[in-house]
């Protein structure tokens, strides 16, 4: 009988972990609003976001999850982000990108890159000819290849939406839209603009505020409630949180 009344005093396992009130408060890095579903490393408890979305906070280039992605901005509402690729960053010839692969380089859960984007494309040993207004770029080890700019951003490369020639060796880059390369002193410029990723998480974090929770992560998307427990959708009902 003791033990059953002791058991019943104890708080809840959830409430032990994840604290109601200012701890996962949106926190500022630069000129980025860092909240659910992302989280700042150092201010932030683990909890308030999901694992590969911690930011770095470096004011003038916020990093991602410890890796070469440089935070430009995050559009909560769109559930995007815009970002720039530091390895990319550092050189200025292009030849980087030769060997740059998108499904490799930027393997972080949750993200995707935005079809929005235009595509930097670099070709070599086309059995065609370039397309017209291509630059050449000559890069040690790897020879001549040709860069242009595309329109539109397909995952499954340049030959999808018809714009690479036939029989070539290509690479893709991901470029903000409106990009317009006129000349090679361009590129870094471009890169620097970044490009477009896309979220997509579980749970609806606007409707666990309104009903009165906080949004946290716990193997996967929890609304923390009043009564201090964690709920898998939105609270009974009560006041907004952060």
């Amino acid at each position: 009988m003791v033990a059953l009344l002791l058991l019943l005093l104890l708080p809840p396992l959830a409430a032990a972990s994840h604290e109601l009130g200012a701890a996962c408060a949106p926190a500022t890095c630069g000129n980025l609003t860092i909240r659910y579903p992302f989280w700042l490393l150092g201010r932030h408890p683990p909890y308030c976001g999901y694992p590969s979305l911690g930011v770095s906070c470096d004011p003038a280039a916020p990093t991602l999850n410890n890796s070469s992605l440089r935070v430009l901005g995050i559009d909560y509402g769109n559930r995007s982000l815009a970002a720039f690729h530091a390895k990319l960053a550092e050189d200025a010839t292009a030849c980087s990108a030769t060997t740059f692969n998108v499904s490799a380089t930027l393997a972080l859960p949750l993200l995707a890159v935005s079809r929005a984007n235009w595509a930097l494309i670099l070709c070599t040993n086309c059995s065609r000819s370039a397309p017209a207004g291509s630059l050449p770029v000559t890069c040690p080890g790897s020879g001549a290849w040709n860069v242009y700019m595309g329109r539109r951003y397909e995952s499954g490369g340049p030959f999808v939406q018809g714009m690479a020639p036939a029989g070539c060796q290509y690479s893709v880059v991901p470029m903000m839209p409106g990009s317009e390369l006129g000349k090679l002193d361009d590129y870094p410029g471009l890169v620097r603009r970044g490009f477009f990723l896309e979220w997509t998480v579980a749970g609806d974090c606007a409707a666990c505020n309104k009903s009165g929770g906080q949004c946290r992560y716990d193997a996967g998307f929890k609304c923390l409630c009043p009564d201090g427990r964690l709920h898998s959708a939105t609270c009974a009902r009560g006041e907004f949180h952060y």
